[in-house]
């Protein structure tokens, strides 16, 4: 991976950060938890509990990531910035626009 690319990437990777930093402030209004004392029907508050878990995991699955992407933010002055961790090779660089939290090229991954 050239210079240029590598700073393509570190911009990819702040300006997501950015996004599931806000994502996160977001969600944690909805995953408030449900007041049983709110006058609402029985039908209306089983439907916001179910809400509630869906946003908890969306929650939990965007704090996963923006944990990885700050991980993988601390390597981007190593060696091992861009390069599978299994077999060593150089991940394309068009995968790592899309995820750049990846840590594996899709031949080890399919292998996994």
């Amino acid at each position: 991976m050239n210079k240029e690319e590598k700073n393509i990437l570190v911009n990819i990777i702040n300006d997501e950060i950015v996004k599931l930093t806000t994502k996160i402030a977001e969600l944690k209004e909805f995953t408030a938890p449900v007041s049983p004392d709110n006058s609402i029907g029985r039908i209306s508050r089983m439907d916001a509990i179910n809400n509630k878990s869906i946003y908890d995991a969306s929650l939990r699955n965007t704090q996963n990531r923006l944990s990885q992407l700050n991980e993988i933010l601390k390597l981007k002055d190593d060696d091992a910035f861009g390069v599978c961790m299994k077999c060593h090779q150089p991940i394309p660089f068009e995968r790592l626009k899309l995820r750049p939290e990846i840590r594996l090229c899709a031949t080890c991954l399919n292998k996994r």
